[in-house]
């Protein structure tokens, strides 16, 4: 069959104004992140007092901010979240194109780096409630089904992407359309889950046409090209040229005053000579500009006490826990254990039963099916994954290295394992001189346990029959 010349052309043009969108989606994205970084600086100039290069700065901002008029915003179409791309978890199914069995509160869909373009988005879905056929010994249906939908993610603003919604008993099991948000999303690869807000072992629930809708759907002008070359490193070359400027007469000062300490004992010329020694090893090394930045970057951004590594590998061993494993950075095992929870221990004679046990109030023979379970989710939550890990330096009694582990767009895989009711989370230790960050990343496993218990997830589950 022929195509018409006019048909192509409309194709065509659609297919332009496609390319058209992502590629203004992608150019203000860098745009928003480069013009923030300009903003970090012109800041600084102006408590240096350098107002000619805070001027300088400024104007380049308002050039860029004129790319975009009225701070227009590109959104794509609906995004789809199929449920055969879902980790699906407890009893939860893939069905066709539709998520079912919702039988247990432990069970979840996630989708894991989802693309999408920063902005507010809407979920749409089709559902289905209805009773199953009564039968002896099963509980009573429920009259509406419960649900969350999140990002999960430890970063700023996740914690508000958070929405319930409820689901109602229909006749003849048909669907009905669901809108469930708005969210709003500020990087360009999101998690997200579904999860029942308890289970719902009498009533069949089933879930499709799962999608993000934009919020808002602009027009989409065209915009001036941007300047050519690599604005932001640009930025980040005047950083390093600023950093050793300020850097050089400090270290020259202190110098000139070592020379006018009194160096009458040979234990005071001794201790001079080292340290003007150190200077100069200390100017000759601060001579390349990226040197201090990455330093600067590197004490700031971590968290004190800590070796900081990423792009570690999980490794599989029959030694492996779930809270203890090995990891592979640069031809390196390390053994670790992952700071402030832990998990059902294998060895059944372990003093750690009991405690594992009694956090749980559950009878000792779940123990060891909980272990087995534990072990299982983080091998295949971490196996081929690139994790960053923030390592105490000392081992303890039993050669592991304490440990926090951290998965991209997921957040610390200690919450991960709370969250599962596959985790105890231990008192914070005595007497730790701890900084603001490592309090208030315990603080968020702290509640991530109240969450998983008020679920009734994993263990949390199995306390609820224990008492029955």
């Amino acid at each position: 069959m022929l195509v018409s010349p006019l048909i192509q052309a409309q194709d065509a043009a659609k297919m332009r104004a496609d390319f058209l969108k992502l590629i203004l989606s992608d150019s203000q994205m860098l745009t928003d992140q480069y013009e923030r970084a300009l903003a970090k600086l012109e800041s600084d100039l102006a408590a240096d007092a350098d107002y000619e290069q805070a001027q300088l700065v400024q104007r380049r901002r308002e050039e860029l901010r004129a790319i975009y008029p009225g701070g227009t915003t590109l959104t794509s179409p609906a995004i789809p979240l199929a449920p055969e791309r879902a980790r699906l978890v407890g009893t939860a199914e893939a069905r066709g194109d539709t998520l079912t069995n919702w039988r247990t509160a432990t069970s979840q869909a996630e989708w894991a780096a989802v693309h999408v373009t920063p902005g507010s988005y809407y979920l749409e879905l089709e559902a289905s409630m209805s009773a199953l056929p009564s039968t002896a010994g099963r509980m009573v249906p429920q009259e509406k089904a419960t649900f969350a939908f999140y990002e999960v993610s430890l970063l700023p603003g996740a914690q508000e992407n958070r929405r319930s919604f409820d689901i109602m008993p229909g006749k003849d099991e048909t669907y009905a359309p669901l809108r469930i948000g708005p969210l709003n999303f500020s990087r360009d690869a999101v998690t997200l889950r579904l999860a029942p807000a308890m289970g719902y072992p009498a009533n069949a629930i089933s879930l499709r046409q799962f999608r993000l809708v934009p919020a808002v759907v602009d027009v989409v002008q065209t915009a001036a090209s941007l300047p050519e070359g690599d604005a932001l490193a640009a930025t980040r070359e005047l950083l390093q040229r600023e950093l050793v400027k300020v850097q050089k007469p400090v270290l020259t000062a202190y110098k000139e005053s070592l020379k006018t300490l009194p160096s009458t004992t040979p234990e005071m010329k001794e201790a001079v000579e080292a340290e003007t020694k150190r200077l100069t090893q200390l100017e000759n090394y601060a001579s390349t500009p990226s040197i201090i930045l990455e330093r600067m970057i590197r004490q700031l951004g971590g968290v004190a006490g800590f070796e900081d590594i990423d792009g570690a590998r999980y490794l599989s061993t029959v030694t492996s826990t779930g809270d203890r494993f090995t990891v592979e950075h640069d031809g390196r095992q390390i053994a670790i254990r992952l700071m402030w929870v832990s998990c059902a221990p294998p060895d059944e004679k372990s003093m750690a039963r009991k405690n594992f046990a009694d956090h749980f109030d559950i009878e000792m023979d779940n123990v060891g099916r909980l272990s087995r379970t534990a072990r299982e989710f983080t091998l295949g939550y971490l196996d081929g994954k690139s994790l960053r890990l923030l390592l105490r330096p000392m081992k303890d009694k039993d050669g592991f290295q304490p440990a926090l582990v951290f998965l991209p767009e997921v957040g610390l895989y200690q919450n991960v394992l709370v969250d599962q009711g596959l985790a105890a989370v231990e008192p914070f230790p005595k007497n730790a001189r701890a900084g603001l960050m490592e309090r208030g990343l315990y603080t968020t496993v702290l509640e991530h346990e109240a969450g998983a218990k008020r679920l009734k997830n994993g263990a949390w589950a199995l306390s609820e029959e224990d008492k029955k």
